[in-house]
């Protein structure tokens, strides 16, 4: 078995890698989140290299790739701190590819392959907490369709969106994902967040209605919620991950110039074993990712427990890389002017986004516990 990354993999990611480097600075970064620039030219160029359609089946327009093919250019998002809401719509499109009508197919898909449509994830609630049982926003069927009622928070550049995917409960108590386009008619609200630069917005729904095909799938469905969490959680990973190897080249940038007491900080025994020790951790860290893109790719009956792995180790691991590489840098990595706080802020706002370390250990112990009551050979 061949575990290495193809060529055309590598040359998908080295070509996102140079379009980042070229196009989206961290000044673009600072600009993005005070609210005096926008990703409009990023979003055109991400269209161009085929990003948008990459998991859109060459039947709609797109590439036909799998999360296998797309990990490390989800990586270098996390590195070039690019703006999430691309990534959030290659999620939809799997999504939707995966577990959408016929129609519903034909009517986004090609869309989204060519950059023409954004879609934002509303799923986080106020009192939820990350468990799906907690979902308050109810969809009730009328005569015309649905209408949806009730809130959601931190929805990462909804305010930008042209459709939101938006999970509630039906009349039956069962889970759904509907499609609803944004409108003025749906309030949203700023959050002030850690991460200015990934914008998240309060969005309501007073009694949104909906017309009756706006369940994707055709009807509520669990395994359809589970999946847009589970594969919204491997991407928060995968960008973390990209993030905390930013700031590892960074530490050890400056590590190799900085000169202190007459000598290279990076030869001093103390800043070696960090920055091995964050070497370490990366490696790890990718590992756990890559994994958790194979099982969503192949194994889908092994994806849950390996994206909780992942999603609660690459949240860890991207902490403490970037709290370290803080550490070497000493006082200059605490000012406002340096770009290592621009990951930090990152890394620390995927670590909590659709689910935390402690929320997906648990839910690893659930999972293993289950899977060892029903007599599971793997486990």
């Amino acid at each position: 078995m061949n575990l290495n990354f193809s060529e055309e993999q590598r040359q998908f990611r080295d070509s996102v890698a140079r379009f980042f480097a070229d196009g989206w600075t961290s000044g673009d970064v600072r600009a993005y989140g005070r609210g005096e620039g926008d990703d409009r030219a990023l979003w055109a160029g991400l269209a161009e290299l085929g990003f948008h359609g990459a998991l859109v089946g060459e039947d709609h327009g797109g590439l036909g790739l799998s999360f296998v093919d797309l990990v490390l250019a989800l990586e270098e998002f996390g590195r070039a701190l690019a703006t999430v809401s691309a990534v959030e719509t290659v999620v939809a499109a799997w999504l939707i590819g995966r577990h959408g009508t016929d129609e519903q197919k034909r009517r986004l898909l090609p869309a989204i392959a060519a950059g023409a449509l954004r879609i934002a994830i509303a799923h986080q609630e106020a009192e939820a907490g990350y468990d799906p049982d907690g979902i308050a926003t109810s969809g009730i069927r009328t005569a015309g369709g649905y209408v949806l009622d009730g809130a959601k928070i931190l929805a990462p550049h909804a305010q930008g969106a042209d459709c939101l995917l938006v999970s509630a409960r039906t009349d039956a108590g069962l889970p759904a994902i509907f499609l609803c386009e944004r409108t003025e008619a749906i309030p949203m609200a700023r959050h002030a967040t850690l991460d200015p630069s990934m914008p998240c917005f309060a969005v309501g729904f007073p009694g949104h209605q909906l017309p009756a095909d706006s369940i994707l799938g055709g009807g509520p469905d669990a395994a359809v919620l589970r999946d847009m969490a589970d594969a919204c959680a491997f991407a928060a990973a995968a960008m973390a991950t990209g993030s905390a190897a930013a700031a590892l080249d960074m530490a050890v940038a400056h590590a190799r110039t900085r000169v202190q007491f007459g000598k290279i900080i990076g030869s001093f025994q103390a800043i070696k074993h960090k920055c091995a020790d964050m070497a370490v951790a990366l490696d790890a860290a990718r590992s756990a990712i890559y994994y958790a893109a194979w099982a969503l790719s192949q194994s889908p009956a092994d994806a849950p427990l390996a994206i909780s792995m992942a999603k609660a180790f690459c949240g860890d691991t991207s902490r403490m890389i970037c709290n370290e590489s803080l550490q070497i840098h000493g006082g200059m990595g605490f000012t406002w002017e340096y770009d290592l706080h621009l990951h930090l802020k990152r890394a620390k706002a995927l670590e909590a986004a659709h689910g935390n370390a402690t929320w997906h250990r648990e839910r690893v112990a659930s999972l293993i516990l289950q899977a060892k009551h029903n007599g599971s050979a793997g486990l």
